[in-house]
């Protein structure tokens, strides 16, 4: 695995043609986990992506999407139009030097814009694919680990058996709020700030996450986003054949 921790001449004795971009946020979770929690997941997950496919990890883009919380201390985002143009200057500066595929580690929901983002870049760059993994890769999976399945948006169990996992030392206290649960559907980000909607900021069940059901889920995301990248790259192959 290449980081921004190598040389030119690192780069130069390797054939990498894959580089893993992680996507986080600045943006508040409850009184509990910090600002940067979402960030700190897309690193965790996109270096496990990288170590698997020794792949070139970028450094995260920390900075997103997260008007939904601008009301919460700490936040700090930018449009979602400026993150669709970040990332499409970093394709293309990677197209350029040489690299065959760029994936997408996001780990933020407010950061939407990608998912458009990466369908334009496949059609626009030539001899380059981008590929979009989520937060939510192992969904369909989280039955086999978590209590709470719905309802359990921001800063809740998932979350919060993540950052157990991942930096213990950085949970605090988490605060007792009886609108921390699913009152109003998650649609409604659109017209009201997160801090609005709940009394500290958390939407789910953050008092059911422990750090073995972290380390189970990431475990998940990494198997799953490799799952996902090999039915991508068979699919491909099944076109290939049919146009023959």
């Amino acid at each position: 695995m290449l980081t921004i921790h190598h040389t030119k001449r690192d780069f130069e004795e390797t054939d990498c043609t894959v580089a893993v971009l992680p996507v986080g946020a600045v943006e508040q979770h409850g009184s509990h986990l910090p600002v940067g929690t979402d960030t700190l997941f897309a690193e965790a997950f996109a270096k496990g992506m990288a170590e698997a496919l020794d792949a070139y990890l970028l450094p995260a883009i920390a900075i997103a999407s997260s008007i939904e919380h601008r009301k919460g201390k700490g936040t700090v985002y930018i449009q979602s139009d400026t993150l669709a143009l970040i990332v499409r200057d970093i394709a293309a500066s990677l197209q350029y030097a040489g690299y065959r595929k760029l994936i997408v580690v996001n780990f933020h929901g407010g950061n939407w814009i990608l998912k458009p983002t990466v369908r334009n870049l496949n059609r626009e760059l030539t001899d380059m694919d981008v590929i979009l993994l989520q937060y939510d890769a192992a969904a369909h999976r989280h039955g086999e680990i978590f209590k709470h399945t719905q309802g359990d948006l921001h800063a809740g169990e998932f979350e919060t058996s993540l950052m157990l996992h991942l930096y213990p030392e950085l949970v605090k206290t988490i605060k007792q709020s009886e609108r921390a649960r699913e009152a109003v559907p998650q649609a409604f980000m659109d017209y009201f700030d997160v801090t609005e909607l709940t009394e500290d900021g958390y939407w789910g069940f953050p008092e059911e996450g422990t750090a073995d059901k972290g380390k189970r889920v990431m475990e998940l995301l990494v198997q799953c986003g490799l799952d996902y990248l090999d039915k991508v790259e068979r699919t491909r192959e099944e076109i290939e054949q049919r146009k023959k």
